[in-house]
């Protein structure tokens, strides 16, 4: 049975390492983002310091359980770190870049240029 079980265990491993290595990679840019608020920035860390530290809410002697509530706190943290830091900062670490509207991008032949006056009606 075991035997069966390491080698697809290492195929969806392989699968899957390249976008678990880019959710690091967003995690780490958006901990170390001057522009995130800094108490978003420090839910990792200091999650990574629960994890680290003696004290529990569950303590660390009963198996399984007792690193449950690490691994729980420490993705309560990444998720609300990853959604609540602004968008347009994740879509930029992630590397997307957003459509553009404007109209020179999209084709700069069909742009006019030109100049404009204001005119006050109250004068």
């Amino acid at each position: 049975m075991y035997r069966l079980a390491i080698p697809l265990l290492l195929i969806l491993v392989l699968r899957f390492l390249p976008s678990i290595l880019r959710f690091l990679r967003l995690v780490w840019r958006l901990t170390f983002d001057k522009r995130v608020p800094l108490l978003l920035r420090l839910l990792v860390p200091l999650a990574l310091l629960y994890l680290l530290s003696p004290i529990d809410l569950v303590r660390d002697r009963i198996p399984r359980l007792g690193w449950a509530d690490d691994l729980l706190v420490l993705g309560l943290a990444v998720l609300l770190l990853t959604k609540l830091a602004p968008r347009h900062l994740v879509e930029e670490h992630l590397g997307n870049r957003a459509a553009a509207n404007r109209p020179e991008e999209g084709d700069p032949s069909k742009v006019v240029e030109g100049s404009s006056r204001l005119i006050d009606g109250d004068k």
